[in-house]
């Protein structure tokens, strides 16, 4: 689909109808055809499903460390001594393996630089007319629900923060998932899920996340601080990314596995997972982590992913999970306040589907405090915030919440409420030419 208009409001759509445990220091990093991966690590699917690979390959691989992930039907395999290209080549040649693949290693989609609605000019800017997401006639005739849940796939969430706190989901009763096939039991108020640890306490360590949470839902009308695009929201913080900004693909299809089955274990209120808000990415095609997506889509889950920052073109030089192509992803840019697309923004006519403000994006941070970042990892919270947004206001599938969505993305007649929540964006921007 060829999009090139900026997400300018999504009013419209509410104004048109709303190793397990191991982070990856230097040391522990290679390279695979010039991209970052763990070191001696590959994610490996079996045609017939089993707990262990068999003794042949852990004998002629040399496998110290294995493992699920997911729903269980991938491995993590870690060999101790040989490379990744050589697993790559000896496990390709196993007729038991359906795909081999590198773990590959992600990051925040962030450029940090370093209490009030009124430096929000995402929300509303009174600078640039129609630069920003016309957050407050959204807010008319929504300012959120707790009956959706977003959940924010990143480094995790300062949930004690004073400006995010009530807005945390919080399980309502302890529960258990399995996770790779090993089963973890979370208490009643669990806030989310570290997918590096396994744990049931998602607390951030790196500021992102926080900031992002902020972004999607800031409680609003509090008196203090910064309000997000939800004034009312459940946000779930799911930690895979470390305190450095890092996390690989394997951890990552934890984080999301999490999502699904805490959905499941409270379907259908306790942890109604709409939309999964992923600020971060790389250039390494992975099917694993795209079997993951399409699983979620299934659970009925938006996947909201920044375009990236390289200042490139995604339909010739492909970022991920953004570039995609699965139904339920929706591929986001930066603009900044002028209303222009951000100078380090990914763009593409054919695989970025619209822009959100991400430039000096002010949001919550950790130890109670507020800070500037900037990054389509700020743009994607927009429109994730959004997402959730119109889903308070209108009962949406997510094949109907996507099309609602890029449908507004140009701007058209005045119809329903959720149309008009999600209608504004009328400028070619995002093929990489700037509005003049």
């Amino acid at each position: 689909m060829k999009l090139t208009s900026v997400l300018r409001t999504f009013a419209f759509l509410l104004i048109a109808s709303l190793i397990a445990g191991t982070t990856y220091a230097q040391d522990k990093i290679d390279f695979h055809n010039g991209r970052e991966v763990a070191a001696n690590e590959v994610l490996v699917k079996f045609a017939t499903p089993r707990n262990e690979p068999d003794d042949s390959v852990k004998q002629t691989e040399d496998i110290e460390v294995s493992e699920r992930i997911g729903d269980g039907e991938v491995h993590r395999l870690r060999s101790r001594s040989k490379k990744v290209d050589a697993l790559i080549k000896s496990l390709r040649s196993r007729p038991d393996v359906v795909f081999v693949e590198p773990n590959y290693i992600v990051h925040l989609f962030d450029i940090p630089n370093d209490p009030s609605f009124p430096s929000l000019w995402g929300l509303r800017n009174t600078t640039t007319l129609g630069a920003d997401i016309s957050a407050v006639p959204a807010w008319d005739i929504s300012v959120g629900s707790a009956a959706n849940v977003v959940a924010v796939v990143d480094t995790g969430t300062d949930y004690s923060h004073p400006d995010i706190s009530a807005n945390m989901w919080s399980a309502p009763t302890s529960f258990s998932v399995s996770i790779g096939g090993v089963t973890i039991t979370c208490a009643a108020g669990t806030h989310g899920f570290n997918a590096i640890i396994r744990t049931c306490d998602p607390a951030d360590d790196n500021n992102h996340g926080t900031h992002v949470t902020g972004t999607v839902g800031a409680v609003g009308n509090n008196g203090i601080g910064v309000v997000g695009v939800n004034r009312v929201a459940r946000i779930m913080a799911v930690k895979f990314l470390d305190s450095t900004g890092s996390g690989t693909i394997s951890d990552a299809i934890d984080a999301i596995e999490f999502a699904i089955q805490a959905k499941n274990a409270f379907a259908p209120t306790g942890a109604n997972v709409r939309v999964l808000s992923n600020s971060w990415g790389g250039d390494g095609f992975s099917q694993a982590l795209l079997n993951e997506i399409n699983r979620a889509n299934a659970a009925d889950m938006l996947f909201v992913a920044a375009a990236g920052n390289s200042g490139t073109n995604n339909d010739t030089t492909p970022a991920y999970p953004a570039s995609y192509q699965a139904n339920n992803v929706i591929a986001v840019a930066a603009t900044d306040i002028n209303d222009n697309r951000a100078s380090f923004s990914n763009y593409g006519a054919l695989t970025v589907d619209l822009g959100a403000p991400g430039v000096s994006i002010l949001s919550t941070i950790q130890g109670n405090r507020y800070g500037y970042m900037s990054g389509t990892s700020m743009a994607t919270p927009h429109v994730s915030g959004a997402a959730a947004l119109i889903l308070s206001r209108c009962s949406l599938s997510t094949s109907q919440l996507v099309t609602n969505i890029l449908a507004n993305v140009a701007r058209g007649p005045q119809q329903s409420c959720c149309q008009r929540l999600s209608q504004r964006a009328d400028q070619p921007k995002l093929d990489g030419q700037q509005q003049q």
